[in-house]
């Protein structure tokens, strides 16, 4: 259950998920070299999401996020979901704003916030107090940031929500990490505290 859970919470605050929406985050022809960068990363990285190519998924996201989650194990997670038919099906995604890129003692950033819509199917259709406990702590993780509707009859778990991704470039390639997960990771010495504060 609760792996089941961290995976619906890495998949909910890690990727902006499906295609970009043309009016936000299609390549523009004034665009500088390191914007037509990130956005060319950004949808790759929807793309990978959207076809459930997990290995090309891990590549983007944020490298030392795996400090807390080995790449192994989140592999492994991704995978043992996707078999069972239960992964999360991520649908009607706006990138509603990527904001200019900004220069910190590491690299280079920009946040991207985004709509979307996360349909996923209950694991245990046959338990109705399982269904409810999963409502509960989904409405939990999505908070002020959306809703969460459970569809009782086709044990479908809906979510409306909006989010912020951190893309970094501190390496020369762009990587992605949600705000939530950036926040925790603070306290572990994983994401720079400058930052946090300059994104406050």
């Amino acid at each position: 259950m609760r792996r089941y859970l961290l995976l619906i919470a890495i998949l909910l605050f890690t990727a902006c998920t499906s295609e970009p929406q043309p009016s936000s985050s299609a390549i523009d022809k004034n665009d500088n070299k390191e914007m037509k960068a990130l956005k060319t990363s950004l949808s790759e990285y929807t793309e990978a999401t959207v076809s459930n190519d997990i290995n090309k998924l891990v590549g983007f996201i944020y490298p030392k996020a795996f400090t807390i989650i080995p790449k192994e194990k989140m592999i492994s997670m991704f995978k043992k979901t996707l078999s069972s038919g239960n992964i999360p099906k991520v649908k009607d995604v706006k990138h509603t704003k990527i904001e200019t890129i900004k220069k910190y003692n590491k690299g280079v950033y920009s946040i991207i916030t985004s709509s979307m819509t996360t349909v996923i199917k209950s694991p245990r259709p046959d338990d109705k107090k399982f269904e409810e406990y999963m409502l509960q702590t989904l409405q939990q993780q999505v908070a002020s940031k959306g809703t969460v509707t459970l569809n009782r009859e086709k044990h479908l778990f809906n979510i409306q929500h909006s989010s912020k991704t951190i893309a970094l470039n501190e390496d020369g390639s762009w990587k992605f990490i949600g705000f939530k997960q950036a926040e925790k990771y603070i306290e572990k010495g994983v994401f720079p505290q400058e930052l946090i504060e300059k994104l406050k």
